[in-house]
């Protein structure tokens, strides 16, 4: 197998299926090689460079709104250039795990710890009924995709590239919070990663999972279809250097 040229991994059925990220089930035994092949992903294998350039108008045109009313906000990080305002994932939809679908009012009730007061939350959601966003409009100003519809010049893109628009233009908020278990979400997570930021500046909306990003965790510890559910930092934890991630650095 070593020196296989490819190796198929069968997904065609059930029991053989990789819901899974691809830093967790390829092992190398060197680390100067796993981080060679995980900067290899994170450098290469990205978004259209139009998806970039749409979200990164968007981007602009928060943190000037935020940096202009004055809300105290700072860039919480030069290089990733995150800051200016705050972002959030809600799934609703067709969100297959029930009770992770929670109200307006959990929403606010869960996640008011984290927001400056009438901080900019831009929302990524696929909740079309807006009233349902009222608990947390009351406290904070909210944007959405389509407040930016001219800015970004959206309708000149192909409109599948909305929701990767949007998971660039969330990670580049001051806190993030998510959906557990969203692999949407989780993804947002990673992207924050790969930009130096740092994953206790990301957290979850339900109660029970809120600090899932706050804590070091090793896949390997991880069972079975868990995998997916989130993001682990050895994916972009001190990839650019020669030696394994380090909980210690984390």
């Amino acid at each position: 197998m070593q020196e296989a040229t490819l190796i198929h991994f069968r997904t065609s059925e059930k029991d053989y299926r990789i819901l899974n990220h691809f830093y967790s089930f390829i092992y190398f035994t060197s680390p100067t090689i796993s981080n060679f092949y995980k900067r290899l992903i994170r450098d290469h294998i990205h978004y259209h460079d139009v998806i970039f350039c749409a979200a990164s108008k968007i981007i602009h045109a928060l943190q000037n709104e935020g940096f202009q009313k004055q809300h105290g906000f700072v860039m919480t990080d030069q290089e990733g250039g995150g800051g200016g305002f705050s972002s959030m994932h809600i799934r609703r939809g067709d969100f297959q795990w029930k009770d992770m679908r929670i109200s307006g009012e959990e929403w606010y009730d869960n996640t008011k710890d984290y927001w400056m007061d009438n901080e900019i939350l831009y929302i990524t959601t696929d909740e079309k009924n807006k009233t349902f966003f009222e608990p947390l409009a009351k406290h904070y100003e909210l944007r959405f995709l389509d407040d930016y519809e001219e800015v970004a010049g959206l309708s000149d893109l192909d409109p599948n590239y909305k929701g990767m628009i949007e998971s660039v233009v969330a990670s580049r908020g001051r806190i993030f919070v998510g959906t557990f278990p969203s692999s949407f979400s989780a993804y947002i997570g990673r992207l924050r990663g790969y930009y130096g930021m740092s994953g206790k500046s990301m957290w979850y909306g339900q109660k029970d999972h809120a600090d899932e990003m706050q804590r070091w965790v090793d896949p390997r510890s991880v069972e079975g279809s868990l995998y997916s559910y989130r993001e682990f930092p050895i994916g972009w934890s001190e990839i650019d250097g020669e030696t394994a991630p380090s909980k210690d650095k984390f």
